[in-house]
């Protein structure tokens, strides 16, 4: 696929319209984060080259295409720029459907910056559609990923409903983990940063589970990604201050409290999103018979849909476990707008 070129197929318009929609979309360029880029260093450069080729290769593995994204179209920006651009709507990171192009504030943690940039390629890589109306400088998003875009010229552009859009994000935002745990094994710096993250969840998993606090209420610490400023220098104190585990598992537990309370600590993101999705995995799940055996399973199938396209394979699925119909409810219960 030609760089630049990231829609599969558009809709509507005539075989020139269609031609000419290409050109437009791969000639763009954002002027709104143009503002505020900063210039790559050598090192951005290595670690977005390594996001990115991790990214491509669980893409390939859904059955999608590992779609080439030239330098100039990821954007190292300023720190609070997303938030200015989106108007508060949006924090960190950010994708352009139409653009192609994918926006990272700098960030002192190296594993948030992998993180967010790994979440925004996903969205750029999911499977991409275009829809035109009445003519080629006419463009809307159609497809993108799982999302599908109610196709009506008549509602202002961003104003149309999305079905599936809360599903994209979950499948997204799950996808996001996978990078991190690769990249790690390649870049020596990201493994110090990530394990000394994972010590700091492990303590405070442990904790709450020596107060008692039921195993499944915990459960997630230890499948949750955040990001704590300089977690490295954090665990190392935490070493040497504390001599027994108990003592240090309580201090970890009140620090990470404060940070999050203190809005220091970088999450992963669509909380609410993914636990509508893994009820909906879970009850599939339950549903199936035994065709799945756990949520990983089902949501593989998810995911490839997702990355190829093709909503026929994970349509039957669902409908032959919750029956006829259920994938449409599906698409409202998980629409935006």
């Amino acid at each position: 696929m030609k760089e630049g070129s990231h829609f599969e197929r558009f809709v509507g318009g005539s075989e020139s319209d269609k031609r000419k929609a290409r050109e437009k979309l791969e000639e763009n360029k954002s002027e709104d984060l143009s503002k505020y880029e900063l210039e790559k260093t050598p090192e951005d450069i290595e670690t977005i080259k390594k996001t990115e080729a991790t990214v491509n290769e669980i893409v390939t593995q859904y059955g999608g295409e590992g779609k080439p994204l030239s330098l100039d179209r990821i954007y190292v920006l300023e720190p609070d720029s997303v938030s200015k651009i989106t108007e508060g709507r949006l924090l960190k990171g950010i994708h352009k459907i139409l653009e192609g192009v994918v926006g990272v504030e700098k960030e002192e943690s190296k594993l948030e910056f992998v993180g967010t940039l790994g979440h925004d390629l996903f969205h750029l890589k999911s499977y991409k559609a275009a829809s035109i109306g009445n003519s080629a400088e006419d463009i809307r998003p159609y497809r993108s990923g799982f999302s599908m875009y109610e196709r009506d010229f008549t509602k202002e552009a961003g104003k149309e409903k999305v079905y599936f859009g809360m599903l994209e994000e979950a499948i997204v935002a799950e996808c996001t983990k996978k990078p991190l745990k690769r990249i790690k094994e390649k870049d020596e710096d990201l493994s110090k940063e990530y394990e000394a993250n994972e010590k700091l969840k492990e303590w405070v998993y442990n904790f709450n589970l020596s107060e008692g606090v039921p195993k499944e209420k915990i459960e997630a610490i230890k499948e949750e990604l955040f990001f704590v400023p300089d977690a490295e220098q954090k665990v190392e104190k935490i070493t040497t201050e504390y001599d027994d585990e108990k003592s240090r598992q309580a201090f970890a537990a009140g620090l990470i409290a404060r940070l999050s309370k203190d809005g220091s600590i970088g999450v992963l993101e669509r909380y609410q999103e993914r636990e509508k999705m893994y009820n909906l995995l879970d009850e599939l799940v339950a549903k199936s018979e035994g065709r799945f055996k756990n949520r990983s399973e089902i949501f593989d199938e998810f995911a490839k849909a997702n990355f190829s396209g093709n909503y026929l394979n994970i349509a039957r699925i669902v409908e032959s476990i919750l029956g006829k119909g259920s994938f449409r409810k599906i698409a409202e219960d998980f629409s935006e707008n």
